[in-house]
């Protein structure tokens, strides 16, 4: 008997679906057993991989990881041990950019089993009831907020993790993809952005500069206060009937001045680690969760997100998911994707707290950014 362990996140999105792709994987392979850890959202996007190699043969990772995985040779290079015609599945049939951000020196990492980036959600009763328009643009959004009735407010996710994915989306729909150049982010592009940050926080939830996606969701699920949040990471959990009270809706964020780029990418791969005694069947299993198949079945009717474009157009699962996948699909069409050289994982998450300490402060935008980019030379 072979016992692979894996480690996964603490939603039922990030673990749900491998479990259940686990004992489908059992059935045809009845020697193999996969069993689950989990690690917070948080570890998952901040946590080094250092530390989980030696205990996991199965890591769901954040692609940004990429370039510190090649350079200290943690994981697996899946292109030796997956064959090139389902490597070639993967690539045609990835939504996005889902396949490509884990590729880094020519080398495949990980493969793409969830798609994410930041969505709008919504109360779609509630917002139809009150006759509001969702908007598409920011300079929409701007009067959006004087539109929303009495009893009713709009929640952004800005804890330090998603104000710094916020802070990049935003950068991203006024600059283009390469504002960040040379181990710079562009000063004027981010103090602009940081000043808009400001600017929306007087017109928030006053819980939103605390909140992460998750505890907006639940709050929008379950409570009748919350009726737009236009950055948030999508999760189609909330979209399915009886997850919570009510139902949530998700569309497109709204759009800056670049109408091709829509929010930052977030997602995640599989990866095999490294210090794996048993390297063929872990890279074996890991093809078979990223496979059509499954992503399309299993994955998605188990409380997956599935970043497979087959899955993402699949009129059973669009109507398991009152069309979340339909909604959102141009969103990962035309994301941002995060650097991924070393040592930009440890920038990230000293950046995020940079950031929220300094809006939190009300810092000076231009002061905020001479620090970010000071902080950048040091990783």
């Amino acid at each position: 008997m072979i016992e692979l362990m894996g480690i996964a996140w603490d939603h039922p999105r990030g673990y749900e679906p491998l479990i259940a792709a686990a004992e489908e994987f059992t059935k045809s392979n009845p020697n193999v057993t996969v069993k689950w850890d989990v690690r917070s959202l948080k570890e998952f996007g901040d946590m080094p991989i250092e530390s989980l190699i030696e205990r996991y043969d199965l890591i769901t990772i954040d692609h940004p990881y990429m370039g510190q995985a090649d350079k200290n040779g943690l994981l697996l290079k899946l292109e030796e041990h997956l064959s090139e015609a389902q490597i070639k599945a993967f690539e045609a049939e990835a939504l996005g950019l889902c396949f490509r951000i884990y590729q880094y020196n020519n080398h495949l990492y990980a493969v793409p089993i969830d798609a994410a980036a930041l969505v709008g959600a919504c109360r779609k009763d509630l917002i139809d009831e009150t006759g509001l328009n969702l908007p598409k643009t920011r300079n929409e959004l701007k009067r959006f907020y004087a539109k929303v009735p009495f009893g009713y407010s709009v929640a952004w996710a800005l804890c330090p993790t998603d104000i710094w994915c916020t802070f990049l989306t935003l950068c991203a729909q006024n600059a283009g993809r390469g504002f960040i150049k040379n181990g710079e982010i562009d000063s004027k592009i981010g103090s602009s952005v940081l000043d808009e940050l400001k600017y929306h926080l007087d017109f928030l939830h006053p819980e939103s500069i605390n909140w992460n996606p998750i505890q907006i969701l639940n709050r929008m699920g379950n409570e009748n206060e919350i009726i737009y949040s236009p950055y948030l990471f999508g999760y189609t959990n909330y979209s399915r009937k009886g997850y919570t009270k009510n139902l949530v809706h998700f569309t497109d964020s709204p759009v800056g001045v670049q109408k091709n780029i829509s929010t930052i990418m977030g997602g995640v791969g599989l990866a095999v680690s490294g210090s794996t005694k048993n390297p063929a069947i872990a890279s074996k299993f890991a093809g078979y969760v990223a496979s059509a198949e499954i992503q399309e079945g299993t994955f998605t009717q188990n409380g997956g997100q599935p970043a497979n474009k087959l899955a993402w157009q699949s009129a059973e699962n669009n109507q398991l998911c009152n069309n979340f996948f339909g909604n959102t699909e141009w969103t990962i069409e035309n994301a941002y994707t995060r650097p991924q050289h070393p040592g930009w994982n440890l920038f990230q998450e000293q950046g995020a707290e940079l950031i929220h300490e300094g809006i939190l402060k009300n810092t000076a935008s231009e002061v905020i950014m001479i620090k970010l980019n000071e902080l950048y030379k040091t990783v």
